[in-house]
């Protein structure tokens, strides 16, 4: 009897951490996706691409017309995202200020994105919400 207990104790905590493992693997995910999204409409803004733009975001200032200004060659790398919204267990709507480059020789863009997260911890939702003109200083906060 004793060891049926034991046995039944070890099988629901191995459940328990099982599960929780997953929610947590789930939870961390929508990190990756928020970054992958943001990555796609950057690649798009250095082809120069403001059409692709458009479809990847809700609204994009000035009409997307500063694409032109950030095109350029090389592979498109994030040096540094900032999110609002971050590890937010529930809904969330926020600024990301992305600093990125494409290529070794380009000169680095600072832009903000509106991001709006939804959804529960199983189904979360990402929205690119707003895109903003790369900062003509590239110090502005979003």
């Amino acid at each position: 009897m004793r060891r049926r207990r034991t046995l039944l104790l070890v099988a629901v905590a191995v459940v328990v951490v099982g599960a929780a493992g997953v929610a947590l693997a789930a939870f961390l995910s929508t990190e990756s996706r928020e970054r992958d999204r943001i990555a796609d409409v950057l690649r798009a803004e250095a082809r120069g691409d403001a059409a692709a733009v458009q479809r990847l975001v809700q609204r994009c200032d000035d009409g997307c017309s500063f694409v032109q200004r950030v095109r350029g060659p090389g592979a498109v790398k994030i040096a540094r995202l900032d999110s609002d919204t971050a590890y937010a267990l529930g809904g969330a709507e926020g600024w990301t200020r992305v600093v990125w480059v494409h290529g070794v020789t380009s000169r680095p863009f600072v832009q903000c994105v509106l991001v709006r997260r939804g959804g529960s911890l199983w189904d979360r939702s990402i929205e690119l919400v707003r895109l903003r003109a790369p900062l003509a200083d590239n110090e502005g906060s979003c």
